[in-house]
């Protein structure tokens, strides 16, 4: 690999100037060609001053790969992760990621593709579970700070948070987020607005991870005004789900109502399939989780596959996602359909690569009850012990509910049966 002095010579030589041009009035060229044949070691002062009669940055001189190679190989690597978590080439594509990378990683150096390079291959380690992406993750955070890339630094600290969060350990992932945040704040002289509502809308969600429900209604209410302000609509369907599922479970039917409005409202507004599909979904779990209206659950999931049918839109993913298909197994074991319910309750996997939230898996391990209920109902008495012990211990340690109401009961009445 080039050394120092070999990337000055290259870069000159590219240039067409002599080593007289290159010092200028303030190097010598005896000084200069001792530097580039390595004999000498430049001061950041003349390596500065180097730099910027070749038009280039320092950092690009102290690399140990050049510039045009790191970009093309952030290029690719940019590409890579554009796959979604919930694509089923997730994994592929971070293997990729980490392949492409790893015969560079020791070569990297100071400047900003370095930094978004070692970033990215940090996140690929992290997903495959891999030793080695907290070093990489520190390395392109001290580039990051050297850089005042306040918008990168920030993406770190919460994927330092989120690493503790996956994991489950709530309480300590929302510490390091407050403690990122405030070295990042303290620091920068300006927060993006994007950068400020990011950190403002992952800590809500983890307030209300820890059962800190006032403080993420604080911290949500100043996002949505500081919003409006700015006129922005960057995570308005984020905020509004957390709102309206948070109403649901309280039992404030004045706010639900409201957030619920104001899904629709914004779904509408951007068009957005997504908003639309969850307040299809929100409708149906109301029904099945708090109305007990399975009936009207079931007729709701047959009236939006008629919609899409009718529509020709390709919204395969919500009929058949995880949630949709436990929603339709919870209707028909409230209904007595035992047999189909359980069916259809056993074809549920919990994507546990993005589900982590207590709220999220609480849906999912009541979903589980039912399913222990239909089996018992189907005479598989030792299978529904089975699950419903299995919800009962993983739902224990996660906040209150009644989602967790429900696994208790169930639980009590099917073990002391």
């Amino acid at each position: 690999m080039p050394t120092l002095g070999e990337r000055i010579r290259s870069i000159r030589k590219d240039q067409k100037l002599t080593l007289d041009n290159l010092a200028g009035d303030r190097m010598s060229k005896g000084m200069l060609s001792l530097i580039e044949n390595n004999k000498a070691k430049p001061s950041m002062e003349s390596l500065s001053y180097i730099a910027e009669r070749l038009g280039v940055s320092p950092s690009e001189l102290l690399e140990e790969v050049s510039v045009q190679e790191l970009r093309d190989l952030l290029e690719k690597t940019e590409d890579l992760a554009k796959v979604k978590i919930f694509d089923e080439a997730k994994a592929v594509t971070q293997q990729q990621t980490v392949d492409l990378i790893a015969p560079y990683v020791e070569r990297l150096g100071t400047g900003y593709e370095s930094a978004r390079i070692l970033e990215l291959y940090a996140y690929a380690l992290r997903y495959l579970d891999r030793d080695g992406w907290e070093s990489a993750l520190e390395r392109a955070a001290d580039i990051y700070d050297r850089l005042n890339i306040t918008a990168r630094r920030a993406a770190i600290g919460l994927a330092r948070a989120q690493a503790l969060y996956s994991r489950h350990r709530y309480a300590d992932s929302l510490a390091v987020l407050l403690r990122e945040r405030n070295t990042i704040e303290n620091r920068a002289t300006f927060i993006e607005p994007v950068t400020k509502l990011d950190f403002d809308y992952f800590e809500a969600t983890l307030h209300y991870a820890v059962g800190q429900n006032e403080e993420a209604l604080r911290v949500m209410e100043e996002a949505l005004a500081f919003s409006k302000e700015k006129g922005m609509y960057y995570r308005m369907s984020d905020w509004y789900r957390l709102a309206a599922v948070h109403a649901l479970m309280t039992g404030n039917k004045e706010d639900y109502t409201r957030f619920r409005l104001k899904l629709r409202q914004y779904g509408e507004f951007a068009e957005d399939d997504e908003t639309t599909g969850f307040l299809r979904f929100l409708d149906i779990h109301e029904l099945t989780s708090y109305e007990h209206q399975y009936a009207e659950a079931l007729q709701q999931v047959r009236d939006v596959e008629n919609e899409l049918k009718e529509n020709g839109q390709d919204l395969d993913r919500l009929l058949h996602s995880p949630y949709m298909n436990m929603e339709t197994g919870k209707a028909l074991s409230g209904l007595g359909r035992h047999e189909e319910a359980v069916e259809k309750l056993r074809n549920v996997q919990v994507p546990t690569e993005y589900i982590h939230h207590p709220i999220d898996l609480s849906i999912f391990l009541e979903g589980e009850a039912f399913l222990a209920d239909s089996l018992a109902g189907t005479g598989q008495t030792g299978e529904a012990e089975e699950v419903i012990r299995h919800a009962y211990e993983q739902i224990g340690p996660l906040i209150d509910t009644p989602y967790k109401e429900h696994v208790k009961a169930v639980h009590d009445r099917l073990i002391r049966n």
